[in-house]
């Protein structure tokens, strides 16, 4: 009895120091039920031009899909309202899943957006999420959207029990303003247009492209002629007295997303840098930030102010330049 009093008074500490050291491991070995081992996924949206977590300040809602390493569905765990503002919030995730791949919709999906209903089995391939308007025209004030996977979850012994998700932004808020000379014009004499081809995400927020009947993105008509009212404090986007703004899904580089403008009194389009469908995403990138990534910066902002100013007399559809974002791109000299 002493014996075994003696190899038990060694093995405990031992076990337990192993443990300990093992980190989650030591769950493992300790807890065969598992109910003492707490996992948590920890989400953060810091991928905007200032660097900073606004994670509680702009996400109402998430949606976590779980799969099997191998990519088979399992089940969703969701968080909505006053626990997401809690700058602290980590979703508690089951520790049977550890191992599982996570992919993460977060913002309100379910009034413009829609998601598959999945069975458990269904293969990762199947969670594609969805924007489909009426006549694929799209004029709405979008609910912001964000995505993030897919992520193994402890996989990586250094992760400790929390896991963090990065999120993406896949939504764009585009206000567009004209100028011929001096004036200011109004907006509603123009017909202004964003045409994507992208009307679907995968797992891993690739667009999934419908080129024969792309998405044409118009003004919110509830959102026009000095509504706004207010400048970016993050961005530096700001509204001017006459604009037009467009929600869009996300932007991707060498995806073919076309811009137009066209006078709707004389049916004559806008002449932007030689086309009257500019290359929407080539624009964008003129005011790139030197050494950040093309799609880095496209996902970054979020925010895009762009302003036309046209010519005169002869010119009057030419655009002589492009400010995006208070940075201006000439086409044509001024004395045009």
């Amino acid at each position: 009895m002493g014996v075994f009093n003696s190899i038990i008074r060694y093995i405990f500490p031992l076990a337990v120091t192993l443990a300990v050291g093992m980190g989650m491991g030591g769950c493992d070995v300790l807890h065969d039920d598992q109910n003492g081992c707490d996992l948590y996924l920890r989400f953060r949206y810091d991928y905007n031009l200032a660097r900073e977590d606004w994670f509680a300040g702009q996400v109402g809602a998430v949606k976590v899909f779980l799969f099997t390493a191998e990519g088979k569905y399992i089940q969703t765990l969701a968080e909505s309202g006053e626990a997401l503002k809690n700058a602290d919030y980590r979703m508690p995730i089951p520790y049977r899943l550890k191992g599982c791949t996570a992919v993460v919709w977060a913002g309100k999906t379910d009034r413009f957006y829609s998601l598959p209903s999945l069975v458990p089995g269904d293969p990762i391939e199947k969670l594609t999420l969805k924007y489909e308007p009426a006549d694929r025209i799209s004029q709405s004030h979008l609910d912001t959207l964000w995505h993030s996977g897919p992520l193994s979850l402890f996989t990586n012994p250094e992760s400790g029990n929390t896991e963090t998700a990065g999120l993406v932004r896949n939504t764009n808020d585009v206000t567009v303003s004209i100028t011929r000379g001096n004036k200011q014009l109004d907006v509603a004499d123009f017909d202004i247009v964003i045409g994507s081809p992208d009307a679907a995400y995968n797992y891993k927020n690739d667009p999934m492209a419908d080129a024969s009947r792309p998405i044409i993105y118009l003004p919110c008509p509830e959102e026009h002629a000095g509504n706004a009212g207010k400048a970016s404090a993050d961005d530096g986007n700001s509204s001017s007295p006459y604009y037009a703004r467009l929600y869009t899904l996300r932007f991707v580089k060498d995806r073919d997303i076309d811009f137009s403008i066209t006078e709707k009194s004389t049916g004559k389009a806008i002449d932007i840098g030689g086309h009257t469908k500019a290359d929407f995403i080539r624009h964008l990138l003129l005011v790139k930030p030197e050494g950040m990534g093309d799609q880095e910066y496209l996902d970054r902002r979020y925010l895009w102010d762009i302003r036309i100013q046209l010519g005169e007399g002869d010119n009057a559809w030419l655009a002589l330049s492009i400010t995006i974002n208070n940075w201006v791109y000439w086409f044509h000299p001024t004395d045009l």
